[in-house]
């Protein structure tokens, strides 16, 4: 399972054979874009301000002595990164995929929502578009993310196991061109960076007794890719 035919996915996804999630299919369910919009909840609490139509109430209850009532100001500071896998074993759950990306980009009021891929772990680079072949080097993203930024990966973590826990020279990235990081050494140093990540399985839970789902189960907080699990998941951002 997720070894592409008899090949690795190192190599595979180095063919561009894996398509880009579209944002412009339907909703599978509403209730998917209700329970990402909890996000927006995620707000700082900024200086205190007059509040003047609850000042003007208060005054009035309270028999014309002005009664001030000030509010802090809520400041939006959620970045959100969106981490899909692509391809191979994912392929069946293309659809349910794309309608989670589709109601994260109808979501508003995201300080920032950014999109990126990956075949079956991040082996140094993180994909904007597999088709173009744009990417990211993860050492640049990190330098640009923050704890304020909220991670949610979404995939099955089951591949083969030297996918995962072998260290990879070729297709990585350190600025020299050469690492011997894993991809679960990418994913913990991005966990490392972003605490508040969380890890969207659409597998059953039945089947997380793989080797690798129980490993990037330790880096990241899994749940279902179901609506309960969703929730779960935002209530586990939320907290931080």
């Amino acid at each position: 399972m997720g070894e592409g035919g008899g090949r690795s996915a190192i190599q595979v996804a180095g063919e561009r054979r894996w398509a880009d999630y579209r944002v412009d299919r339907e909703l599978q369910s509403r209730d998917l874009l209700v329970a990402l919009r909890a996000l927006r909840r995620l707000a700082k609490e900024g200086p205190l301000s007059l509040h003047v139509d609850k000042t003007i109430d208060a005054t009035a209850h309270n028999a014309g002595e002005i009664e001030l009532v000030e509010e802090r100001e809520r400041r939006n500071r959620v970045h959100v990164v969106l981490l899909m896998d692509t391809g191979g074993s994912m392929a069946p759950h293309a659809r349910l995929v794309e309608a989670l990306f589709t109601a994260a980009s109808e979501t508003k009021g995201f300080k920032s929502l950014q999109a990126l891929q990956f075949h079956n772990a991040p082996y140094g680079w993180l994909y904007e578009d597999y088709r173009n072949f744009k990417r990211h080097p993860i050492p640049e993203l990190l330098a640009r993310w923050t704890p304020e930024h909220r991670l949610v990966w979404v995939g099955d973590a089951s591949m083969a196991p030297y996918e995962l826990f072998q260290p990879w020279g070729s297709g990585a990235w350190d600025g020299s061109g050469h690492t011997t990081m894993s991809g679960l050494d990418w994913m913990a140093a991005i966990r490392k960076r972003c605490p508040a990540s969380v890890w969207l399985n659409p597998d059953p839970p039945r089947y997380w007794e793989h080797p690798t789902v129980r490993a990037v189960g330790a880096v990241f907080p899994m749940f279902s890719l179901t609506l309960a699990g969703l929730r779960d998941a935002v209530r586990k951002l939320r907290s931080g």
